[in-house]
């Protein structure tokens, strides 16, 4: 019987590693789409003289909370855009990006919209500059994700 129950919890916790792995592909895959539009944009920004943007730009989920979760989260300044705590800042505006996610079949697929937000006259007011989507596809032969396409509009 202990053999059975031993043998029980070996086969779980693979199991549940191995769950554990596919969530740390996402957020790897999410990591590398921000990656690429930043890098895009510090070249962007280096050419007009304009750092000032990267340095004060705030990431965001898709419920407009902070994106705290990926590793390159820490090129960014974070913001609860709906806390009343927070409205003296947006009412100067900030630059923000949203990172949307969807998986369709074997496909998963990550939008980042630019934004400037601000709040003025009760009202909050998002402006959209442009943005990116990356698709990544999994590959069943070779078991992993590969990188389909990365297309960057708006800068």
């Amino acid at each position: 019987m202990k053999v059975i129950i031993f043998t029980a919890t070996i086969l779980f916790c693979a199991f549940n590693v191995h769950a554990q792995q596919n969530k740390d592909d996402s957020k790897a895959m999410i990591d590398s789409a921000i990656a690429m539009m930043y890098a895009q944009f510090w070249e962007t920004g280096k050419q007009q003289k304009n750092e000032y943007y990267l340095e004060s730009l705030y990431l965001l989920n898709e419920q407009d909370q902070p994106l705290t979760y990926v590793p390159s989260s820490s090129k960014f300044k974070f913001i609860n855009i709906y806390d009343d705590r927070n409205r003296k800042v947006l009412s100067k505006g900030i630059y923000a990006w949203k990172v949307l996610t969807a998986l369709n079949k074997n496909k998963f697929v990550i939008t980042i919209i630019n934004f400037y937000i601000t709040y003025k006259n009760r009202s909050y007011n998002f402006s959209n500059g442009g943005g990116s989507t990356t698709v990544f596809e999994y590959s069943c032969n070779e078991d992993q994700w590969k990188l389909l396409t990365f297309n960057n509009q708006g800068i």
